[in-house]
């Protein structure tokens, strides 16, 4: 049983039930199947069409993430919405607003003949609130067990200006072979909102093939880009431990935690926000050392009411990389 890891990015003509195909068939080997899958966020953003007035109030923000395997494919739905009940709509490339709200994601697939004993689970919940109320079998109480961000949902009555939004995921393991699952939205600004949250869930217990890499994003590392419409960005490389004739063959970000607030403790309308890695495909060097940016802003732009995002630490940002990696085969080959 093995670990395999590939990147998605969504098509940027439309927001509502836009479809990803992640292909898995080129990396069996005889006999095997896709036993299980995760996809998880990569990268967000909802930004509004231009309507003459750009920055509006938010009444719903959500981004969903829906994966349903099909033999040897992932298949990926996503549907973006933001919102202010008035006319104003999240951005698509059709619009001519020049304006995208899109997310690129990490599928995360199982690959073997077989599944013993929750070996592996892998797998999407959906609108939590807090933790997950049943635990999740998982093989032994020392497996692994990891929960990304893969949506979102806020909304309320009506739009309001906001101060700040907040995304959360984690996992515990209350003691056996089990885990619970959290996750949280929610928005400050003129009226406080908790909404629900969806995570990416992955659990292993002797199976290889991948490694889970922490990217450091501590406030030194990030930068303030020149326009201030282009929020803050962190450059950053991770190299695994590898093992002889072991190389990376291919890896995605997975965000966990994102919280985005508004400089100077401002509440306003916002033109977007947006979070995670820049580009739809991490560099490799040397089949080892991984890199790539990530970025995290929010931006209102009336005219002479325009504001930025405040730069970590009071925004930040918690994000993985996950990376597959190739072993020799007998031979010489991998």
């Amino acid at each position: 049983m093995r670990i395999c890891v590939k990147t998605a990015v969504m098509p940027k003509n439309k927001t509502w039930a836009s479809p990803m195909k992640v292909d898995f068939s080129d990396d069996l080997l005889p006999g095997e199947r896709v036993l299980g899958a995760m996809a998880g966020l990569s990268y967000f953003r909802l930004y509004y069409a231009d309507n003459g007035s750009t920055s509006e109030s938010v009444g719903q923000a959500s981004v969903t993430l829906v994966p349903n395997l099909t033999e040897d494919a992932v298949h990926v739905t996503a549907s973006l919405v933001m919102t202010n009940y008035n006319g104003a709509e999240a951005a698509c490339s059709t619009d001519g607003s020049g304006h995208d709200s899109f997310v690129r994601i990490t599928v995360v697939a199982v690959l073997g003949l077989m599944n013993p004993a929750y070996q592996a689970v892998a797998g999407n919940l959906y609108g939590l609130s807090g933790q997950w109320g049943e635990a999740i079998p998982i093989a032994s109480a020392s497996a692994e067990a990891r929960a990304f961000l893969a949506g979102f949902y806020i909304a309320g009555s009506s739009a309001k200006e906001v101060s700040s939004l907040s995304f959360t995921s984690s996992v515990e393991k209350p003691g056996g072979a089990q885990a619970k699952v959290s996750g949280k939205a929610t928005q400050s600004g003129d009226e406080e909102r908790t909404g629900t949250a969806d995570v990416a869930f992955l659990s292993t217990d002797g199976v290889s093939y991948y490694k889970v890499l922490s990217i450091d994003t501590s406030s030194s590392k990030w930068t303030e880009v020149d326009d201030e419409r282009d929020g803050v960005t962190c450059a950053f490389s991770v190299t695994p431990t590898l093992d002889p004739g072991e190389t990376v063959r291919r890896a995605g970000v997975l965000l966990q935690n994102v919280n985005i607030n508004f400089e100077r403790d401002k509440t306003s309308d916002l033109e977007l926000f947006e979070a995670g890695v820049t580009s739809d495909t991490l560099s490799i060097s040397n089949g080892k050392t991984i890199s790539g940016t990530l970025i995290l802003n929010i931006f209102n732009s009336r005219a002479g009411d325009d504001y930025g995002i405040a730069p970590p630490p009071t925004s930040n940002l918690t994000a993985f990389v996950i990376a597959e990696i190739a072993r020799p085969l007998p031979g010489g080959e991998s």
